[in-house]
């Protein structure tokens, strides 16, 4: 399927930052042929949506990314307003993923409460991906992780990696190119010449690409993975330039204000304003989620022992 097929699930789910739904339809297109076989190990799944949705599950409209979030007024010194346990006891759900997957891994608590309310995970485990994973050894059918990139110790994780899958398993990761940074205002604008007149784009970045740990060619990518007794069977660029310069920026230095908004509305007017939002914006997005380059940000990798 095309990426821009995927676009109006996902934007009902991200309506109010567009730039992540037109991301992560892409990322459903270039794992669109790949069949996660059971037993699956999802490590970094957050509160779970990405996968949940990739699993063909669906949430109920009343429910979105923004619908459980908290110290909004925090958000311009860094604080993570997603971080934060749902308070809502209904169903979320309306349509079931179409598998489970056995083991759901994250840090943070408060995603893992959220990632359990889809049903897509048997067992959810709070821990830190970048040390011994607290999972058996070769049970793991497919392995999938799109966080490699943040972790301090990844190379750790890698090792991990290897130790959990099963023999003739897969791992599938989604991790950044060379040409990453090259994508951020701030990066390119700043970090690298020091003009102070783009310091004010900071304020954009929030750290955000500095806490992008690794970024590295295909080439760089394969000897780390080989030297954790990994072997690439495929690797996919994509994700253009065009695409992650729109998102660096998007809708989210005015998201605050736009969530607050948003959520002060009774249930009724807030369905309506998304059912006009999405739909307006469907039609200026689809092209861009099948917009091709030959200079991409990101690889999707897909491994063996």
């Amino acid at each position: 399927m095309r990426a821009s097929s995927y676009l109006p699930t996902l934007l009902e789910y991200f309506w109010l930052r567009p730039e992540t739904a037109v991301w992560r339809a892409i990322d459903f297109g270039v794992l669109d042929a790949i069949d996660f076989k059971g037993p699956i190990l999802d490590i970094g799944c957050g509160d779970g949506a990405f996968s949940f949705m990739r699993a063909g599950g669906r949430y109920d409209p009343a429910y979105d990314f923004v619908s459980e979030v908290g110290d909004l007024d925090k958000f311009y010194g860094g604080a993570d307003i997603y971080d934060h346990s749902p308070a809502t006891a209904k169903p979320i759900v309306a349509q079931p993923a179409r598998y489970k997957i056995d083991v759901g891994l994250d840090h943070k608590r408060a995603l893992l409460d959220k990632a359990s309310m889809t049903g897509l995970y048997e067992v959810v485990v709070e821990a830190d991906a970048n040390v011994t994973l607290p999972v058996p050894n070769e049970y793991f059918q497919t392995i999938y992780s799109n966080i490699l990139y943040w972790l301090d110790d990844y190379p750790t994780t890698l090792k991990e990696t290897e130790r959990v899958l099963a023999p003739g398993g897969q791992v599938i990761l989604q991790v950044p190119s060379e040409h990453f940074r090259d994508f951020s205002f701030y990066q390119r604008f700043f970090v690298r010449t020091g003009d102070p007149k783009w310091e004010w784009l900071r304020l954009i970045d929030r750290g955000r690409s500095e806490n992008i740990k690794n970024t590295k060619s295909e080439a760089e990518w394969t000897v780390d993975f080989e030297s954790a007794g990994l072997k690439v069977r495929r690797c996919t660029p994509y994700l253009s330039r065009l695409v992650i310069e729109a998102w660096d920026i998007g809708l989210r230095p005015i998201s605050p204000m736009l969530i607050e908004m948003a959520n002060s509305l009774g249930p009724g007017k807030r369905q309506d304003i998304k059912r006009k939002w999405v739909a307006n914006l469907l039609p200026m997005l689809s092209p861009l989620c099948d917009h091709e380059s030959d200079e991409n940000g990101f690889y999707l990798f897909e491994l063996t022992k």
